[in-house]
């Protein structure tokens, strides 16, 4: 990753870090078969600048797409009313999207845009998986409350002509949880 002035930031405003495609609040989907469950969930952030001046127009897009998949392990069936146990793991992808064009631009300043945006992909880009366990309480109607705690590991890297830097984040997760069954 590319550590912006040291706030640990891609500079790209859409990577795993920057806080835009990992928000605070999140939501998972899936199905549960017999004490395994298997939950998915996708993340999107995207970030469009539009410069227009009396001789051009230039545009410039970051764009990231988070699909992860999870599977969750009770360790006993899961009924209501009585506290649930589970070990989760899972993996997830950062899939970039980087545009930039301008039309007054030459040719040698569309090639420093298309280098520029392949360095954005670089930093935006990534994988990575967690591992966890955790807790929930299932009610009658059909509402769980419960927490999660778990070890998020995130590998990306920053290349350019000269360089390739790779960095590997260890970082945890923990969370409250509001579940609905049926």
């Amino acid at each position: 990753m590319a550590w912006v002035a040291g706030g640990q930031l891609s500079g790209t405003q859409v990577a795993e870090r920057d806080g835009m495609l990992v928000p605070p609040l999140r939501t998972q989907g899936g199905w549960v078969f017999g004490r395994t469950g298997l939950l998915g969930g996708l993340s999107v952030a995207r970030v469009a600048t539009s410069v227009q001046t009396a001789d051009s127009t230039s545009v410039e897009s970051r764009s990231a797409l988070r699909p992860a998949l999870s599977v969750r392990r009770w360790l006993m069936e899961p009924v209501s009313s009585t506290p649930l146990f589970f070990l989760t793991s899972g993996i997830h992808l950062v899939v970039p999207f980087v545009s930039s064009a301008s039309d007054g631009a030459s040719a040698e300043e569309e090639s420093a845009l298309d280098e520029a945006a392949e360095e954005d992909e670089d930093r935006i880009g990534g994988w990575g998986g967690q591992l966890g366990m955790g807790a929930e309480y299932r009610l009658e109607n059909g509402i769980s409350f419960g927490m999660k705690s778990s070890v998020v590991i995130h590998r990306s890297q920053k290349s350019n002509a000269q360089t390739r830097t790779v960095s590997v984040l260890v970082r945890p997760q923990t969370a409250l949880t509001v579940g609905f069954w049926f």
